[in-house]
């Protein structure tokens, strides 16, 4: 991905991920003839009818990836290129602040994963929103069942607190 990688402020990387109507058949993008260069879309397709329409102005809208597409997506990377250590870190902050940026979300429409693990817990905030976005992940999912079996292995692969219960939300009925 850092062939798109936007540096702002010479201090923030921003990555421009293309997703619509662009992905050929085998999930991948290339860009430009000839190539310049060629990226594997696993997970991108599933994403798109999820992404938050943000308008910048009458004439301009810009679609963003949520939060949980995000993990979706770093789970992916780190399980391709295993060296990627800093998507593991960046999905753990990701779990830490989840409950900040979206506890609405969870007291409105998951307000039972609050009562499926101890409140003594250390990490109780992030298990609580890790079975969210396991949840979410699944309904991203829901029409991709290879893509689904692959998060699984993923998960599985990390046998984690937290990847436990984004599994276990993964697997709720």
């Amino acid at each position: 991905m850092e062939a798109i990688t936007v540096i702002y402020e010479q201090a923030i990387e921003i990555d421009l991920l293309p997703f619509g109507g662009i992905e050929g058949e085998d999930r991948v993008i290339t860009f430009t003839e000839p190539s310049l260069f060629v990226i594997n879309m696993p997970g991108f397709a599933e994403l798109y009818p999820y992404a938050l329409n943000i308008g910048l102005s009458d004439e301009l809208d810009l679609k963003i990836c949520t939060l949980e597409g995000i993990i979706l997506l770093k789970l992916i990377a780190n399980d391709d290129r295993p060296q990627r250590t800093h998507d593991i870190e960046d999905i753990e902050h990701m779990l830490k602040v989840y409950f900040d940026l979206f506890s609405d979300v969870i007291y409105n429409e998951h307000f039972d994963t609050m009562s499926l693990y101890d409140t003594k817990e250390r990490a109780y905030i992030p298990l609580v929103c890790a079975r969210v976005v396991g949840r979410k992940i699944k309904e991203i999912l829901a029409g991709a069942p290879a893509l689904k079996a692959r998060m699984i292995t993923i998960l599985q692969k990390r046998p984690t607190a937290l990847w436990a219960a984004m599994l276990d939300g993964l697997m709720d009925a």
